[in-house]
């Protein structure tokens, strides 16, 4: 099968995957999530000197690395590595593609443990929402998701608090993600200190 076709039906699988099986109290970790990390995939591998098959397998990891989400919260990554493999197998795909595909998927758990580039380009987009002008609006779904699945309740100050000491203490691994998004997300750091409730 050829590479591009395989990454359109990875899409259209995990779109249909996350909209009929995804609970709707996931208000961050949904298909806009998962889109906007594709997106900035592509970005980031095209900006990071991936080959075109190293492309591939990270916007595909992209597709998946959420979808354990329909079936866990915690540890969501082993199922989404799973659900990855069963299409990938499904597709007629080498298990050396999905070996990498697999590895991009796993190095998301926090902590972030990326081994090569293909993985850090994964990592970056994943959190790539840190440095992005709409930050606070994100942020502020993760509170409602956090509310309604693990029960997490913070005063505002915390929250604050929080968002600030994670954007403060998170780094990004490639180059791009060390310069364009590392001076965006300082941007928020900026931001959110000028909001920050007394």
């Amino acid at each position: 099968m050829a590479r591009a076709v395989l990454v359109t039906d990875a899409e259209n699988y995990v779109r249909e995957l996350l909209s009929t099986q995804l609970s709707p109290d996931m208000y961050f970790h949904n298909l806009r999530h998962t889109e906007r990390v594709v997106n900035a995939t592509i970005e980031i591998a095209q900006n990071s000197g991936l080959s075109k098959k190293e492309t591939i397998i990270v916007q595909i990891a992209a597709w998946f690395h959420d979808t354990g989400y329909c079936y866990a919260y915690a540890g969501h990554e082993d199922s989404s590595i799973a659900i990855a493999a069963t299409f990938l197998k499904q597709q007629g795909t080498d298990e050396k593609f999905i070996a990498k595909v697999s590895g991009c998927i796993l190095a998301t758990q926090i902590p972030q443990t990326p081994t090569n580039l293909m993985e850090e380009v994964l990592c970056d987009a994943d959190l790539s929402h840190l440095s992005r002008a709409d930050y606070p609006k994100r942020a502020r779904l993760l509170r409602m998701e956090w509310a309604a699945r693990l029960k997490k309740e913070y005063t505002d100050r915390d929250w604050f608090q929080s968002n600030i000491s994670l954007l403060t203490r998170h780094t990004y691994f490639t180059p791009y993600g060390k310069t364009v998004l590392q001076q965006n997300k300082l941007n928020n750091i900026d931001v959110l200190l000028a909001g920050f409730p007394k």
